[in-house]
């Protein structure tokens, strides 16, 4: 599904059910992609959030305890400003939360479960 091993390997950390979710949307994206986060500790969350709130950081974070990174249930990526757009359109058909409503467009959140 993935275009490389390298791809798969950014995964980890995703819960087991979202990671199909995860490499559907990379596997639709254009070569320069690259996951940046996935699972993150309470203590990485809180040192984002703490830099997000001094001003050291362009994109949002969530105060620690209420980040889906946290769950596993998240994943950032880098690309460009048009392939995030492409990117967050099609997540979104398929259901899932893209931060770029949001003011976050790195951020993609795992769909709703039923």
């Amino acid at each position: 599904m993935l275009r490389s091993s390298a791809s798969a390997r950014s995964l980890y950390g995703l819960q087991r059910w979202f990671i199909p979710w995860a490499a559907a949307l990379l596997a639709q994206a254009s070569s320069g992609t690259r996951v940046t986060s996935t699972r993150r500790s309470y203590a990485d969350q809180a040192r984002l959030y703490r830099r997000y709130l001094a001003g050291q950081s362009q994109y949002p974070a969530a105060p620690p305890g209420q980040s889906k990174h946290e769950r596993g249930l998240a994943f950032d990526i880098v690309t460009s400003d048009e392939e995030l757009r492409r990117l967050g359109g099609l997540w979104e058909s398929w259901g899932g939360i893209w931060g770029g409503r949001g003011g976050d467009p790195i951020h993609f959140e795992a769909p709703q479960r039923a």
